[in-house]
């Protein structure tokens, strides 16, 4: 037999046997109980993608084992070259035994070539989602409805045992869902004081991993033994989050350092739940009009990629390297501190940086310290304000855990896993955008908001432009605090009309909504909207300094002289264009609404006239015609039925037909 015949065939196999193993795995889904139905709904695009996934060509047809077996279990997968020759692969059980149960999944991408980045198979995922609903039923979180939301005084004692119960759950489905619990801490005006203060402790509270297993980490990483890197190093965390755990450590110079250790195992757990999450969110996405209007998939997807990035400490030494240099280049270098990074002592699940002594804000709350917070917010809200309006590099990540106080009183930044960039053209937009609400200039507020999400008729901007007037009115005017319902307003206007924001300005205002929730629970007193403004005021008196002016009139001279010495060339194309008849004009038809409505209107009553006119003719050809007495009906019946359609259709057409002469 020919290697080529052999591959075929080893294809086609592996193909088969994989279509089998997903039609036996929904088989068995389906008749299992409902959280493994839903489990398998959310999944089952997984199954055709296997069934019809692209080979790579190589050597040969597979590696003998299982690259990621289930955690928790040992499994040996069947080697694949007996199957490629047309024997059947033997079966193993969760003890290794042969058994004759649902066929083992073969890896096509074990072919050849580098491994791909694995979110988990069908099984894996299915499995996952019946072990979050799992944790859910253990810690009483469902059904839904038994969650008390209410303020009610003399429920307070059930709300906080059920904010416990949705700690230690968040805490045990570990990765994005102590992320989750973080933010929902800040978020007073959505959930009662019992459920805030419960989650607030995922800020500070997340059980640290097992200090051997930190420790074989750490030696991998490094390379060496820790105690040749380190004089000293505390098994200990100071601080234990959802993805990381930071240890305090000390250099053989004296240098304290803060070590910052990945949790064992996130890596795979986070990009697991994030594919989970992306399915559903596809799947809301395909059967929800209002969530494609809103761009909930580009955004989700924007989030996912964000937490991804989060378990990769290269991606956030390059982030606290670039905040630095940019809060250097500031009016105020010295207003926020940043930790100094130790890039030699780094890798992809270690990172190194000075340690900064300092409370943070959560354990501020925690204690119910009587301390004046509005200065060091007041110093924070610049700062942020300074890097998503100029620098385009902004902290996404403000929570109260990851805000120092330091001894001077100064705030400083910590964690820069995730860190949200806007590119210089959608800057410019959002310094557009907060000009003209310095200015209180609706006009020019829909103006930027028209060139980040463009409406998709020209006919809707009039109204679209009183909308956004009266929301700047009743949502950002004097007097207007920002909350949750200032977003649901504005996500109502741009899904009335089919908005689609650019998914950075979505991360953008994410990040803000953080930081307010942050400011709500912090320093209840403090007026975000009225402070950024005296904050922006004092922004843009910072970027009109001489030094400031002078390097952009050379940035914007040197784009001037490109652009005039690009000019010739395109008026000389333009002019041979012409010359050789070869200057196109494009013209888009249509482009009005109104234009597509007259012309559809008039197609539609076209066709009702046209099948009113034949109904009609045909209803006066039968009744013209003798009766037959085999027929089904009578031809008298026939032409009638055919009369009165010809009648409904006709007056369609004309009513339609009147309505249209009204609307113009």
């Amino acid at each position: 037999m020919s290697y080529a015949t052999l591959l075929v065939r080893c294809v086609t196999d592996q193909v088969n046997r994989r279509q089998a193993w997903s039609r036996s795995v929904v088989r068995r889904l389906w008749n299992a109980p409902n959280q493994l139905t839903i489990a398998a709904t959310i999944a089952a695009p997984a199954a055709m993608n296997a069934a019809t996934s692209a080979v790579s060509m190589g050597p040969a047809c597979g590696s003998g084992r299982d690259r990621a077996p289930a955690v928790g279990r040992t499994v040996e997968a069947a080697p694949l070259l007996p199957a490629c020759a047309g024997q059947s692969a033997p079966k193993v059980s969760r003890q290794g035994e042969q058994t004759d149960d649902v066929p083992t999944p073969p890896r096509l991408s074990d072919l050849s070539g580098p491994p791909a980045t694995d979110t988990g198979t069908l099984r894996s995922r299915s499995r996952r989602f019946t072990e979050l609903l799992g944790i859910a039923r253990r810690h009483h979180l469902v059904p839904f409805r038994r969650l008390d939301f209410s303020r009610d005084p003399a429920t307070s004692d059930l709300r906080r045992s059920q904010a416990e119960h949705l700690r230690r759950a968040l805490e045990e489905a570990g990765g994005g869902f102590v992320k989750m619990g973080q933010l929902l801490s800040t978020r007073d005006d959505l959930l009662p004081d019992e459920w805030t203060e419960g989650l607030a402790h995922l800020q500070r509270n997340v059980t640290a991993a097992p200090a051997d297993q930190v420790r074989a980490l750490l030696e991998q990483e490094l390379g060496a033994p820790v105690d040749e890197v380190f004089q000293a190093f505390d098994p200990v965390p100071v601080a234990a989050a959802s993805i990381a755990q930071v240890h305090r450590a000390r250099l053989h110079d004296g240098t304290a350092v803060a070590v910052k250790v990945q949790r064992p195992g996130i890596d795979a757990a986070v990009r697991r739940d994030v594919d989970i999450a992306l399915r559903v969110v596809r799947f809301m996405a395909r059967w929800s009009t209002e969530a494609r209007q809103v761009g909930v998939q580009d955004v989700a997807a924007q989030y996912a990629a964000d937490l991804v990035r989060q378990v990769d400490f290269v991606s956030e030494l390059r982030n606290l390297t670039a905040l630095r240099a940019a809060q250097a280049r500031s009016a105020r270098p010295d207003e926020v501190r940043f930790p100094d990074p130790y890039p030699d002592l780094s890798g992809r699940r270690v990172l190194v940086m000075e340690f900064l002594e300092g409370d943070t804000l959560s354990a501020i709350r925690a204690e119910r310290a009587d301390r004046d917070l509005d200065g060091p917010m007041r110093t924070i809200l610049r700062a942020f304000l300074r890097q998503v309006v100029f620098d385009g590099l902004y902290h996404a990540d403000l929570h109260p855990g990851n805000v120092l106080v330091l001894p001077d009183g100064r705030p400083a930044l910590i964690d820069f896993g995730s860190v949200g960039r806007l590119d210089p053209t959608l800057r410019d937009t959002v310094q557009d955008l907060l000009v003209a609400y310095l200015q209180d200039d609706t006009s020019r507020i829909a103006d930027a908001v028209l060139r980040m999400a463009p409406v998709r008729d020209a006919h809707d901007e009039p109204d679209f432009r009183r909308d956004i007037a009266r929301f700047v009115a009743d949502e950002l005017g004097p007097g207007a605090r920002i909350g949750v319902e200032t977003v649901d307003d504005a996500v109502e206007v741009f899904g009335r009309y089919r908005l689609k924001a650019p998914a950075d300005f979505v991360a953008a205002a994410r990040a803000l909504a953080i930081f307010e929730g942050t400011l709500r629970t912090l320093a209840p007193s403090f007026d975000l909207l009225e402070e950024s403004r005296g904050l922006a005021r004092e922004q843009i008196t910072d970027q009109l300094r001489p030094g400031k002016l002078r390097d952009l009139a050379a940035k914007e001279l040197i784009g001037v002289v490109s652009a005039a010495r690009r000019l010739p060339r395109r008026v000389d194309r333009i002019g041979e264009a012409i010359e050789t008849g070869k200057f196109t004009v494009n013209i888009r038809l249509f482009a009005d609404r109104r234009d597509r409505d007259l012309v559809s209107g008039m197609i539609r009553r076209i066709l009702l006239v046209l099948l009113g006119a034949g109904a009609g003719i045909l209803a006066i050809v039968y009744l013209a015609l003798p009766a037959r007495p085999d027929a089904a009906i009578t031809t008298v019946v026939a032409g009638a039925l055919l009369g009165g359609a010809a009648v409904v259709l006709l007056g369609w057409a004309a009513i339609d037909s009147w309505r249209a002469r009204r609307r113009r």
